[in-house]
């Protein structure tokens, strides 16, 4: 197989059980680095491999196109952990592809965060497609206090959301299901979605969730960094970056 590229049309659900043969194994899963950002004002970052949507912007690319390369290794949360208590930052976060791919694993390196880095909150970036199907599972990060969840949006709209990421647009439901779950269980969050509509449908998208009970003011809008594989990809699509 020479990458990951799913079918359009594919169910976001059905994808993230195959993606699951390749980065997850038990209580380990692969992660392609362990790095320091500037986001939330500094933070240590753990990048995990995998991903069940094929967004048209998305910075990572061959790690999520090449989810079986051997290159990538299975960690377990404890060796999370020990690689991220040598990262700066006054907090810890899981983004790259999917972290909730790997539900077990994500939820004990959760718990332990919490134990061994006591001083650092922990952020959660997700499409929010897989919390959205199972709010048993948001039910269990509510457990922690120390947890704040980032929702990447797709689009504003079930249509957008097919248009960037090539799969069914039944996916955007998931992903407002997944915020209504996050507020109904008082969990920290707030939605972001790319720099990619115009005014207009930002502002659509700021009714649905002003109905969801979500406050507008939360909406993060994300700059795209376009590299030359999202120019060409997106370009691909017939997609621009609003400037």
């Amino acid at each position: 197989m020479l990458e990951w590229r799913p079918e359009p049309g594919y169910d976001p659900l059905e994808t993230a059980e195959r993606v699951r043969e390749w980065v997850c194994e038990g209580r380990r899963r692969k992660y392609y680095r362990f790095r320091e950002t500037r986001f939330y004002g500094g933070c240590a970052t753990a990048d995990a491999v995998g991903c069940n949507l094929d967004c048209a912007y998305c910075y990572v690319n061959y790690p999520r196109r090449h989810p079986w390369d051997r290159r990538w290794k299975f960690y377990r949360p404890v060796d999370v952990v020990n690689r991220l208590k040598n990262l700066r930052g006054d907090v810890v976060r899981v983004s790259g592809c999917e972290p909730t791919l790997c539900k077990d694993h994500i939820l004990e390196l959760i718990e332990l965060c919490g134990r061994e880095l006591p001083d650092r909150k922990f952020v959660l970036e997700t499409n929010g497609t897989i919390l959205g199907a199972d709010r048993s599972f948001v039910r269990k990060l509510g457990n922690h206090e120390h947890v704040h969840v980032r929702v990447c949006l797709k689009g504003y709209d079930p249509q957008s959301f097919a248009r960037i990421t090539n799969a069914n647009p039944g996916g955007f439901d998931l992903q407002l299901r997944c915020l209504r779950y996050l507020f109904k269980e008082g969990i920290s969050f707030h939605p972001a979605i790319p720099h990619l509509f115009r005014p207009e449908e930002i502002d659509k998208l700021v009714g649905v969730l002003s109905d969801i009970g979500v406050p507008p003011s939360s909406l993060e809008v994300e700059p795209i960094r376009v590299y030359d594989h999202v120019r060409r990809e997106l370009r691909r699509r017939g997609l621009t970056v609003v400037r």
